[in-house]
């Protein structure tokens, strides 16, 4: 786990710093400078991208971490073709979903064209953005399998929000049409792209071959039953995630979609620790499947359990203890979203609470267990989200994804209890949880101050002190001591060499 830990370290800060630049753009650029349906536009977009990655890389990013320990022992680098099939399936994948939008686009206008006319009129942009965030996806989940994982970090989470950044000060100041932020927003993720592809040829880790090895020949039907079935249980997954939106620019259009966006936001700077845990993790786990070592996948099942939920914890309490003042510092109408925000955080909770059980499935024998789970999560949250939205507004995309992602962990749970015999809790998980909680009431008691931004960092640091204080000494991970002793004793060695 000590891998894991020091790289999640560091991918963690790189995402964290994007989160703050993202923060910025999403809190305070895009809801003072664009309106409510250009901000909604550049969501949509970015949600209709995450949902069919899997659909154009047919889910090969997961066969990736999955099989290439087998390719990395069988074959020397140069005669490895595991990319070069993948790279020719995604070019495959992409050209299907050019030909879909097509032939459905008489459908998508009746859907969109009433309530979300500008979806329609710039349409267009989608085919760099997907073509964009399908590529890289790809690329990415092979640097992860060569444990390259800081450089597509900085990439995606960081250099992308800077650049976003950069072109909404363009936009801000008149320098360029909003035709013109639309080009150049769909384009972040080639530009990311090239810059990946240049890293791992300067680190010699990019090679393509064609030529059908003997590990291909032996494996491709294993290979190509995974990546199908994973496909079908991927899409699943992001679309229970990412449909609210989507059904909500239908039913209200794009600006309740640009104010569940700020809610979006908060949720998933929740989800940051887990993005890098699991990017570390995944090729650990599939090497350990290899290995058959299920005391180094329990190790890693429990420690990444209490790792992501002190940290869920810690910025779900942080944003709710400031969510007033959060949205002071934006128009009133985006405060609209503030419960969604609630029940969307419970909902993140019990994703990273339940550790990385996602990943220890799809690189298992029973990796296909990840397809009949997440027909379950699709099957909840698509009709739950469609009623609850219809009854309760923009909330009730909260009380989906709360239920949805109770249910389908639960039977994740289940199912690894009883076919590996491993479950992530333990005492330490009761003391994290009541310690959040109790924490949050005693916070809660200091009244918020004039200014939001100083009664942000007041709030902030009094509940950092306090939660920071009480995990460290009811010892609830090994790691997080360990970590900040470390960090410690490096300090004190600094200020020492000094003197």
């Amino acid at each position: 786990m000590g891998v894991v830990k020091h790289q999640s370290l560091r991918s963690s800060v790189l995402i964290y710093l994007g989160f703050a630049i993202g923060g910025i753009n999403t809190l305070l650029l895009f809801p003072v400078f664009f309106s409510g349906d250009q901000f909604g536009l550049t969501r949509i977009i970015g949600d209709i991208g995450v949902i069919v990655v899997p659909f154009c890389t047919f889910s090969t990013g997961l066969m990736i971490n999955r099989f290439y320990p087998y390719y990395a022992y069988h074959l020397p680098e140069k005669k490895n073709d595991l990319m070069g099939w993948v790279v020719i399936a995604t070019l495959i994948g992409l050209a299907l979903f050019f030909v879909g939008t097509v032939v459905f686009k008489d459908l998508i206008v009746r859907k969109y064209v009433t309530k979300s006319p500008l979806l329609i009129e710039y349409f267009y942009f989608l085919y760099p953005f997907v073509t964009g965030i399908v590529l890289f996806s790809v690329f990415e989940s092979y640097s992860w399998s060569r444990h390259e994982t800081v450089a597509p970090n900085f990439l995606k989470e960081l250099l992308i929000r800077i650049m976003t950044s950069a072109i909404i000060g363009l936009y801000v100041f008149k320098l360029i049409s909003f035709i013109v932020f639309m080009w150049l927003f769909s384009l972040l993720y080639i530009i990311a792209l090239v810059l990946l592809l240049f890293y791992l040829w300067r680190k010699d880790l990019l090679y393509f071959s064609i030529r059908v090895s003997s590990v291909t020949s032996r494996l491709y039907k294993r290979m190509m039953i995974y990546a199908f079935s994973l496909t079908s249980a991927t899409i699943f997954n992001l679309l229970s995630q990412n449909i609210g939106a989507l059904i909500i620019a239908s039913i209200s259009g794009l600006d309740e979609a640009a104010y569940m966006t700020i809610a979006t936001y908060m949720a998933q700077l929740i989800q940051v620790p887990q993005r890098s845990i699991s990017s570390i993790a995944t090729p650990i786990i599939a090497q350990s499947w290899k290995d058959k070592n299920m005391a180094k996948i329990d190790e890693i099942y429990k420690k990444s359990s209490i790792l992501q939920l002190v940290a869920a914890l810690f910025i779900f309490w942080e944003i709710w203890l400031n969510i007033d003042d959060i949205y002071r510092i934006m128009p009133h109408a985006y405060s609209s979203a503030k419960y969604l925000v609630f029940f969307m955080g419970v909902a993140k909770i019990i994703d990273m609470g339940t550790g990385v059980n996602q990943q220890l499935l799809a690189t298992s024998r029973f990796w296909r267990f990840d397809l009949t789970s997440a027909t379950v999560l699709v099957i909840l949250s698509i009709p739950l989200n469609y009623f609850l939205i219809k009854k309760y507004g923009m909330v009730g995309s909260g009380y989906s994804m709360m239920i949805s992602q109770f249910v389908f962990n639960g039977i994740r749970l289940l199912f690894i209890r009883k076919r590996f015999g491993l479950q992530p809790f333990s005492i330490n998980t009761l003391k994290a949880v009541v310690a959040s909680v109790a924490i949050y009431y005693i916070s809660s008691l200091l009244p918020p101050l004039g200014n939001p931004f100083i009664s942000i960092v007041v709030h902030g640091l009094l509940f950092l002190v306090l939660f920071g204080g009480a995990i460290l000494l009811m010892q609830v991970s090994e790691d997080i001591n360990h970590t900040v002793a470390a960090t410690l004793r490096k300090a004190g060695n600094k200020v020492f060499r000094r003197k």
